[in-house]
């Protein structure tokens, strides 16, 4: 057997044309805010727990201060640009921000991205060492980060309700997830396991009954019908020395190996497909299930959460116990520290455990979709890349409209999941054989 795992990330919901990005929400926060503005009526202060906005001197109703329609030039005023009259009239407007917050919302103005979830763990390191952030402890920390979290999945709610269907589905990436193995994307030192499974699959395919390579095939979206004559066409071209006692050609498996190595075109794709699928989903939303037909075998595994599912509640926080300041913090007696680290989450459902029952299982290929492999997710990544089944680690990049991509910033990230990088550089398939997961349009 060899299988293959998806590791689908926000890129994944952003490649779909979704807002699903940190600064996508924060956007959505202030937007919110606008509405909040030009709807109340007191002029008493506005708060939540990240923000509050208050008027200097005489306090007017608020949408007296911030209509939703200018009279003189007959136009709306939307919420977005309400919000932005409040931010530039400093004057009569004061907006207090919540430490924690302040600082991501100041990190998506000067660069246009944040990671929620890395900026909590330096300011969580910040309060184990007694810096300077105005947290003495980590309660007030560990609040923040959970209205942010209540106020995500707000966001992420509407999306997946209003946007999330059917149609979004693209085939170039539906493509990628079933396609079959390429030999140049397996590492060195696991060429032998791959020999192994061409021998198996080859046996399976030429000696199975006629039910059961039907079933095999309609996993991947195919009917036998159509690819019976090339699997028929391809044996007969590997056969091997006619044998006097069976007066029939037997498949020689020598030179099906080398077939695939040095002539791939001409292989029928099923002698090359992985044995299992795992969709293995960080997100919140439920975009990758839209390529997994309903009944199939085939799984996927939200192993952060999944939205309006209270037996997988949502996992947000960090995770990379292999950070030195970690082993620290993770020796102090105050669990308030430990409240929002992954690993620790990850123990309130059994996806964890599928997982690892999954790669333990047999040998497999990674596919990353849309995942940054930052150090948020390193404990689990961890386990992924430097496992002992674990055959090929294959990016799927962003190509951006001037044609630059990240490729090399993804492998400088996945770098950091390692401990032995030799096996990095073994494992993981160079920029030759990788491609963009969805090419732009030219």
């Amino acid at each position: 057997m060899m299988n293959r795992i998806i590791l689908i990330g926000n890129g994944f919901d952003l490649a779909h044309g979704l807002r699903t990005s940190y600064a996508d929400f924060i956007d959505y926060y202030w937007e919110d805010w606008g509405k909040r503005l030009q709807g109340s009526y007191l002029g008493d202060d506005l708060t939540d727990k990240l923000c509050t906005i208050s008027q200097k001197g005489e306090s007017l109703p608020w949408f007296w201060r911030f209509p939703s329609m200018d009279l003189q030039q007959r136009k709306k005023i939307s919420p977005k640009e309400a919000i932005e009259m409040a931010k530039n009239s400093p004057d009569v407007i004061a907006i207090k921000k919540s430490p924690f917050f302040k600082d991501i919302d100041k990190a998506v103005e000067t660069k246009g991205w944040v990671d929620i979830e890395n900026e909590f763990y330096l300011w969580l390191k910040k309060i184990f060492k007694k810096d300077d952030c105005e947290y003495d402890n980590p309660v007030p920390l560990n609040e923040e980060l959970e209205s942010i979290k209540e106020k995500l999945i707000e966001y992420l709610n509407s999306i997946q309700k209003e946007q999330i269907k059917p149609e979004l589905v693209k085939n170039c990436i539906r493509q990628i997830i079933y396609e079959p193995f390429n030999p140049n994307d397996i590492s060195n030192r696991d060429k032998e396991n791959f020999e192994q499974f061409l021998i198996n699959r080859a046996e399976y395919i030429l000696t199975k009954n006629e039910y059961e390579i039907r079933y095999f095939f309609s996993r991947f979206g195919w009917e036998y019908l159509h690819k019976h004559s090339d699997i028929d066409f391809y044996r007969d071209s590997i056969a091997g020395e006619l044998k006097d006692s069976e007066k029939t050609k037997s498949f020689d498996f020598i030179k099906h190996i080398q077939t695939v190595n040095e002539r791939l075109s001409i292989v029928p794709d099923c002698f090359l497909w992985p044995d299992q699928i795992l969709l293995l989903n960080f997100n919140y939303t439920n975009t990758a299930d839209l390529y997994i037909p309903q009944g199939s075998e085939f799984k996927v595994n939200h192993i952060h959460g999944e939205l309006g599912n209270d037996k997988n509640p949502i996992i947000f926080g960090y995770g990379d116990e292999l950070d030195d300041d970690y082993k620290e913090i993770s020796k102090l007696n105050d669990n308030d520290y430990l409240k929002n680290i992954k690993s620790i989450r990850y123990l309130e459902t059994d996806n964890y455990r599928k997982l690892l029952s999954f790669i333990d299982s047999a040998p497999f290929q990674i596919y990353i979709m849309g995942h940054s492999c930052g150090n948020s997710d390193r404990t689990l990544l961890n386990t992924l890349f430097e496992h002992k089944n674990c055959v090929s680690i294959k990016p799927f990049y962003y190509e951006k409209p001037d044609g630059s991509d990240n490729y090399i910033e993804i492998i400088q990230n996945i770098s950091r999941n390692f401990n032995d990088m030799r096996l990095m550089r073994d494992r993981v398939v160079n920029k030759t054989y990788c491609r963009s997961l969805v090419p732009q349009a030219r």
